[in-house]
């Protein structure tokens, strides 16, 4: 027993980790958040009903991310609760894999315990496992797949290769964008290894089972009606705007580019601060300077600083708040709100720590030239950051979308890197852990403590005798409730007579007021008007 605890102090750490950040926040809440009232209500009708209905809100092959929810209400029984469990049981499971695949890439231990910590208390992270969003599934089986692939290229062995190629197919069954993985692999072998036969069967293999399996995965869908009407909608949005570039398209693509940089170097500052030291080529310095106010001056110009893209990470807490007078804006919440200053120092922040990524890509390109040997795991995480990144940029990048990218910064910076930081140097990444603990723990349980309370003053109202149509309850309610594929437009039925507001206005006329458990600064205190 006692040599199982030393072997695994590690892991067994993170999951006691894991379960205190659960037990503080508190998963419980019979409540859909986000989209997840889709997928919610797919395993609903899979576990009362017996059969898979994909209903036509999203474009993804979400049979995977059904399956995995039914499960557990298939034991449990149904409820949002129960699916929130799910994805907290795969978000411990994607932490294994960050800290796993530090190891495999030979990082220091305390920087791979570090990175794995702070990938679980990025708010992103923390908030979408308290969901039941497929973003969280997705993330655990990227991650899994590649580890697998990495070490297919530390071993040259065919077992990884087929455990890979198992993730691949599970990630396919989540979203298509699994078709990233077989091909980063594809293009990671034939940079990195010796081209030969066998190594060229290595590359193609993943690739050509992805493929078969992805057409009899359509063919069995299609075959049974099972397939939205939006499905690949997103592969036809990317075709047509390649095809039809022009200079917007390309301002877009460079604001999501910046934006991105921004998100990945705050988030992970600590880490690309740690390893900047080390690039000490002529005009580093200079570049870094201009870089940042270059790149900080573009986004606080047309006003897309920090936290600008949709929909998790928001001003100022997690989102996204989705009542009557809130509804489609995604970028923020309810006041208070982080002044503008501040946001635009945490962007010049992340900004700044992004030069990492950028030197680290310098001296990449200038080994390949010089003809020195780039580690395999090096050129992996390059690879996987351009193919995977590029679509985005293009059909549009949501905040969650990005989640894959932060442990795969942390093997691109660090392989091979065992040096351990100095005191001084630790205690400014435990402060900045610290801060980031406390906003994502705090963000996430306000979260949760808010919808407890809206869905408990909205079940008050049914029961009271008022028809669900004329309650607005914000975009989850309607949605939940009224959504219908047989009626265009759907959410007409809703002619409400009461709604919950955060503010109501001069014209409207108060009938109760509602509170919550707030941690983060600002009343935690909404409306229900008429």
């Amino acid at each position: 027993m006692m040599n199982f605890l030393k072997k695994y102090q590690d892991q067994l750490g993170l999951l006691l980790l894991w379960l205190l950040l659960i037990f503080i926040i508190n998963p419980i809440g019979d409540f859909p958040l986000n989209d997840d009232w889709c997928y919610g209500k797919s395993v609903k009708t899979l576990t009362e009903n017996g059969y898979l209905k994909l209903y036509n809100w999203g474009e993804m092959t979400l049979v995977g991310h059904v399956y995995w929810g039914f499960l557990f209400t298939k034991i449990f029984g149904f409820s949002f609760t129960v699916l929130r469990w799910s994805t907290l049981i795969l978000g411990f499971a994607t932490l294994l894999g960050i800290y796993e695949l530090c190891k495999l890439a030979n990082i220091s231990r305390w920087m791979a315990i570090f990175g794995t910590i702070l990938c679980m208390v990025n708010p992103i992270f923390l908030s979408l496992s308290f969901s039941f969003m497929t973003d969280i599934p997705f993330f655990c089986v990227t991650i899994w797949a590649f580890y697998f692939f990495a070490k297919a290229l530390k071993t040259d062995s065919w077992k990884p290769i087929l455990w890979a190629i198992f993730f691949c197919f599970w990630a396919f069954t989540i979203r298509q964008l699994a078709w990233v993985f077989p091909i980063v692999f594809l293009v990671t072998m034939l940079l990195s290894k010796k081209r030969n036969l066998q190594n060229l069967a290595k590359a193609i293999a993943p690739l050509c089972t992805l493929i078969v399996f992805s057409l009899v995965f359509s063919y069995i869908m299609e075959s049974n009606d099972l397939l939205q009407e939006r499905y690949n909608s997103k592969f036809g949005l990317l075709l047509e705007n390649i095809k039809n570039v022009d200079k917007n398209l390309i301002i877009l693509i460079f604001s999501y580019f910046f934006r991105c940089m921004a998100y990945l170097g705050f988030l992970l500052a600590p880490i690309h601060i740690f390893y900047m030291n080390r690039y000490t080529f002529r005009g580093y310095k200079i570049s870094a300077i201009v870089w940042t106010l270059l790149v900080t001056g573009i986004l606080i110009q047309i006003g897309k600083v920090l936290p600008s893209l949709d929909n998790i990470w928001i001003d100022f807490g997690v989102g996204p708040t989705t009542l009557a007078d809130h509804a489609g804006n995604f970028t923020t919440s309810p006041e208070p709100r982080a002044p503008q200053l501040f946001w635009q120092m945490v962007t010049a922040i992340g900004v700044f720590s992004s030069v990492a990524l950028l030197f680290h890509i310098r001296q990449m390109i200038a080994s390949v030239f010089k003809k020195r040997q780039v580690n395999s795991l090096v050129v992996l995480s390059f690879v996987f950051y351009v193919v995977y990144l590029t679509p985005f940029l293009i059909v549009g990048v949501y905040d969650r979308y990005l989640l894959p990218l932060f442990p795969i910064a942390i093997v691109f910076l660090a392989t091979n890197s065992t040096k351990v930081p100095k005191k001084m140097y630790k205690y400014f990444a435990f402060s900045f852990l610290i801060l980031m603990t406390w906003f994502s723990v705090c963000a996430v349980h306000d979260h949760l403590s808010w919808n407890r309370a809206r869905w408990k003053a909205l079940d008050e109202l049914v029961d009271s005798g008022i028809p669900k149509n004329q309650i607005q309850g914000g975009v989850e309610y309607v949605t939940w409730n009224f959504f219908s594929e047989e009626k265009e437009k759907w959410w007409e039925s809703v002619t409400p007579k009461y709604t919950l507001v955060f503010k109501p206005t001069d014209e409207q006329k108060v009938v109760k007021m509602y509170t919550y458990d707030r941690w983060l600064f600002g009343d935690g205190v909404f409306w229900l008007v008429e």
